[in-house]
């Protein structure tokens, strides 16, 4: 029993050992917070906090409080991620934040900002931050729901929504809400940019936009190339191919299905979807059959095309 132990208490040693060889040792190193600056007393509302990237972290740990860290009354933001940069909304007071890099072998220190938000009126140089729909989605839905998040010091927003161009497209709503949601219905397909800003009786900020496509037409069917129908294949590697024509609608990739009966009923191997052109595939030997279809971006969906037949021989 104790020779067991002890091999055992060695193996977990072992593996504790192999995973810190692998993470970096982060002993000595230090996050530098780019934005905002330290100090910095501004009117603005939204930030985007910014640090340097530490050679060898996994992830960061951001934290922002109200008023400092030695007497906090509240905890706003503690959040881990693995880019270094976060995107957040503040109301007016002080606040630190505080960032630190870590995996699993280790941490560094934080490093701590102040910054301060003043109770201006002033909403210019504010950005919205937009929430829903997320930018270049696409949708066969008839009722658009739109969503961005509040701005302290504002007393309402204009949206405005325009199709094929933010700069010059037909304007197709333009209004003025008080709260933060926007619901339109759309019936035309096509791609569409929305736009918030915010605005009160003393300014108005710039405004933040995203686009989005309408799409509820089926794409075209796409085309086989190889293999060929009945095509015999010696080895056990097969790359499946095929072509796809034209289409005015949204983004387009293809699902693939591959079986041993030409029905697809029973004996199904293989259903792959969100593949570009080109599928590979080890089967042994024996006869296959496979077809493919295209789904757009909008979840709209052609027929697939007809079976091809395939027959696997081993190399001899």
């Amino acid at each position: 029993m104790n020779k067991l132990f002890y091999i055992l208490l060695i193996v977990v040693v072992a593996i504790a050992a192999c995973n810190d060889f692998f993470e970096e040792d982060l002993t000595g190193k230090i996050v530098t917070l780019v934005a905002p600056t330290d100090g910095l007393q501004t009117s603005n509302s939204s930030f985007t906090f910014w640090w340097e990237e530490v050679d060898g972290a996994s992830k960061y740990n951001l934290q922002i409080v109200n008023p400092n860290f030695e007497a906090i009354e509240k905890l706003v933001v503690d959040t881990n991620i693995a880019g270094n940069q976060f995107e957040a909304q503040l109301y007016p007071g002080n606040f630190q934040w505080r960032v630190k890099a870590y995996n699993s072998a280790g941490e560094t220190p934080y490093t701590v900002y102040s910054l301060v938000v003043d109770s201006s009126l002033s909403v210019e140089g504010t950005e919205v931050i937009l929430s829903s729909p997320n930018n270049n989605t696409a949708t066969s839905e008839t009722e658009i729901d739109f969503s961005w998040e509040l701005i302290y010091n504002a007393t309402e927003y204009n949206i405005k929504i325009r199709k094929d161009s933010w700069s010059s497209g037909d304007l197709i709503a333009s209004d003025n809400i008080e709260n933060t949601n926007y619901s339109k219905e759309i019936t035309e397909e096509g791609e569409y940019f929305w736009g918030v800003r915010a605005m009160n009786e003393n300014s108005t900020s710039l405004y933040s936009t995203r686009s989005f496509f309408i799409d509820r037409t089926d794409p075209n069917v796409p085309a086989q190339t190889s293999p060929a129908h009945g095509e015999t294949i010696t080895g056990t590697s097969v790359t499946f191919t095929w072509t796809r024509p034209t289409d005015s609608g949204s983004e387009v990739l293809e699902e693939i299905i591959i079986g041993t009966d030409s029905t697809f009923t029973v004996g199904v191997l293989e259903e792959k979807s969100d593949l570009d052109l080109t599928y590979t595939k080890s089967l042994s030997e024996g006869k296959y059959y496979w077809k493919v279809k295209s789904i757009d971006k909008a979840r709209n969906e052609s027929a697939y095309t007809d079976f091809r037949r395939v027959t696997i021989k081993n190399e001899k």
